[in-house]
């Protein structure tokens, strides 16, 4: 079976914790922000960057401790 693209892959872990509709927009625009490229272009070596960029959103979000256990999740899923 196929490897999910990767924008799937964070949008499907941002879901539980945004909303399926929230977790789009936010791979969207952030992946624009960080490596100014469409979600659909991502590459593994643009997640970190894309990971670091969601950060101040997820801590205003979810708080502090709970950001940062979503991050270093989403990084060793999507990264391995």
């Amino acid at each position: 079976m196929p490897e999910k693209p990767m924008h799937a892959q964070l949008q499907e872990r941002l879901s539980a914790f945004l909303g399926e509709n929230t977790a789009r927009v936010a791979v969207s625009t952030f992946a624009k922000k960080a490596v100014n490229k469409t979600p659909e272009e991502l590459t593994r070596d643009d997640i970190p960057a894309v990971l670091d960029a969601l950060g101040p959103m997820l801590r205003t979000l979810l708080g502090e401790a709970s950001a940062k256990s979503l991050l270093e999740s989403i990084g060793k899923e999507v990264l391995g």
